[in-house]
């Protein structure tokens, strides 16, 4: 038997899930800080297109920090519809008079624009004071890549806010059963009428299959489903995407941490007798130095083969390896 010892520094990549809970809102509205009064009336965006030259004592940072994300509206005995929740920060300024806030969909090329206007004598009083606007009542579709922008009223060149926004919805949470290898994945905040695809797959550069995905009916009652796994690997994630064209998918890789989940991956070490060859290859993507090694008579210290070096994310392969019983790999 070949007596192979084997010292290999593992780095697991990182791989981030994108799961958010969605907030849930009765109505939708308008909100400013500082006790401003603000209202907001629906645009066309035409009037604002064209911009103006700043003047000189306009900041050039009146316009920050526009923040996107996704609300449901849900209205007893109506279906729950999905919307954006923009955020901003505006410096008040005497040479501005409020906001534009605009959101154009790429599928359906519609856009939705608001016209945010302040207190004339207020935001006077308040002039350099930063005020944060809240603006929740453009309605989207799941999948949606929406574009978003924010100007102010008058349009002041170079003066404007965009920011790309992919409308998701539905989060995944998971429990583990070791003893039957079953994940039991929970969805929620996904729309009612819609159905839910959920696999379980080993995340390389994409996120392979293991095994055939499932299907969660929008309209029955429980939002689960148990998925078989055959190891607890680093790369193993839970996958769920609406049953919709071209809808992003959201992962949660809960097994990424933690020496347990990483043990597996010291298997896969082979020696082929007939040609000679031995090989490891990891059931995930790691980053990988390995060298061959001689230990000495005294078992104390391994020497190091020269050229025997070798970094790879994926299988490592020597050939035409000696079976001498000294030979190892580090």
């Amino acid at each position: 038997m070949i007596s192979i010892y084997i010292q290999i520094l593992l780095v697991i990549l990182f791989w981030n899930a994108d799961c958010q809970i969605i907030p849930r809102i009765e109505e939708c509205g308008l909100s400013c800080s500082q006790g401003i009064h603000c209202q907001s009336k629906p645009s066309g965006g035409i009037f604002n297109s064209f911009c103006h030259d700043a003047p000189a004592s306009l900041s050039s940072v009146v316009l920050k920090s526009m923040k996107i994300s996704t609300v449901m509206k849900c209205v007893q005995g109506s279906p729950c519809s999905l919307h954006l929740n923009i955020k901003g920060t505006l410096s008040l300024d005497e040479n501005v008079r409020g906001l534009e806030i605009c959101s154009f969909a790429l599928d359906t090329q519609q856009s939705q624009c608001t016209n945010v206007r302040f207190t004339r004598k207020k935001s006077k009083m308040l002039n350099g004071k930063k005020v944060q606007v809240q603006f929740n009542c453009f309605e989207v579709n799941v999948a949606q890549h929406i574009y978003v922008t924010m100007k102010t009223v008058p349009h002041y060149c170079e003066v404007k806010l965009s920011q790309q926004y992919y409308v998701e919805a539905g989060k995944l949470d998971y429990n583990l059963d070791r003893a039957r290898k079953i994940v039991t994945v929970n969805v929620s905040n996904f729309p009612r009428d819609q159905d839910y695809y959920v696999r379980l797959c080993h995340k390389w550069f994409t996120c392979e299959d293991v095994g055939a995905f499932a299907v969660i009916k929008g309209k029955e009652p429980f939002k689960s489903v148990s998925l078989k796994y055959s190891q607890l690997l680093p790369c193993l994630c839970i996958e769920g995407w609406l049953a919709l064209p071209d809808a992003r998918r959201i992962q949660l890789c809960p097994f990424e941490n933690g020496k347990y989940y990483t043990q597996v991956l010291w298997d896969n070490i082979v020696y082929n007798p007939l040609t000679q060859t031995l090989a490891w290859e990891p059931a995930c993507p790691v980053l990988v130095t390995v060298n061959l090694c001689r230990f000495t008579k005294s078992n104390d210290h391994c020497e190091d083969i020269e050229n025997s070096f070798k970094s790879s994310p994926e299988k490592v392969k020597y050939s035409r390896v000696d079976t001498h019983p000294r030979l190892c790999m580090k």
